[in-house]
């Protein structure tokens, strides 16, 4: 990469890691929370449905957070969860959001309360028993719970890696950097799916062929030498690469 992309990634971040990115971003519903463990929460759920067609997204994550009220934390602890109706389709399915059901949010919330009761927060949970990469401890965390890719498989873990860059990044414009011991920014890996894949491709950030963690860890190193210590800040950045591509197509 030469050194004109490179400013101008670096300029890109700059430009799009602004508070006006947020009310069209799913990171909109944490920032609903000033308490840890409400943002926590909200932030895990709305990542774990965060596929799909944003507005889809946002529809559904704004629903499950009606059912939530002032306190995810709250919700969780009084097992707000075991209320939940299950909408059955027109096909006979129950069916929460796309391939997840109602018994699939059910169990997730589930561990969420069995977690919360022995820890004050998911970063003192994530701090017991640390794996070099942050993201296999949330896999250990929460493991056989719809929609959290298994260790060791061929998913990026996209969904991950976005909620510790929402909870780790510390500048505090966009993400919230309310974890400040478990898991530091240097060792954040990008959410990859293969929108940005093919970007890093194009920019030459990896010659890896499919979207997965090794991938994801391979950009990371490469953003890393323009935004040391802070490579997800690299995120933002690649946002804005293709935001300005489609405006000169």
């Amino acid at each position: 990469m030469d050194e004109k992309v490179k400013n101008q990634l670096l300029k890109w971040a700059q430009t799009y890691n602004i508070q006006s990115f947020i009310k069209d971003d799913p990171v909109q519903f944490p920032h609903r929370f000033s308490k840890k463990q409400d943002i926590e929460i909200s932030g895990f759920l709305t990542s774990w449905i965060s596929y799909g067609r944003r507005e889809l997204i946002l529809r559904k994550a704004d629903w499950l957070h009606e059912r939530m009220g002032s306190s995810p934390h709250e919700w969780i602890m009084e097992k707000g969860y075991k209320t939940l109706p299950s909408l059955v389709s027109s096909s006979g399915r129950e069916t929460f959001y796309r391939f997840y059901t109602f018994s699939d949010l059910r169990v997730l919330c589930a561990r969420l309360n069995k977690i919360y009761a022995e820890y004050d927060s998911l970063e003192d949970a994530l701090a017991v028993n640390l794996y070099p990469n942050p993201i296999h401890k949330l896999q250990d965390m929460f493991a056989g719970v719809k929609g959290i890719p298994v260790m060791n498989g061929t998913s990026a873990c996209k969904r991950l890696a976005m909620f510790l860059r929402w909870m780790v990044r510390r500048d505090g414009i966009v993400d919230f950097g309310i974890w400040q011991t478990a898991v530091h920014p240097h060792q954040l890996i990008i959410p990859l799916d293969t929108h940005v894949h093919s970007i890093s491709l194009e920019l030459g950030l990896t010659e890896q062929k499919s979207a997965s963690l090794k991938t994801a860890v391979e950009i990371t190193e490469a953003l890393s030498r323009i935004f040391p210590n802070d490579p997800c800040l690299g995120d933002f950045a690649l946002f804005g690469y293709d935001i300005n591509k489609k405006k000169n197509i």
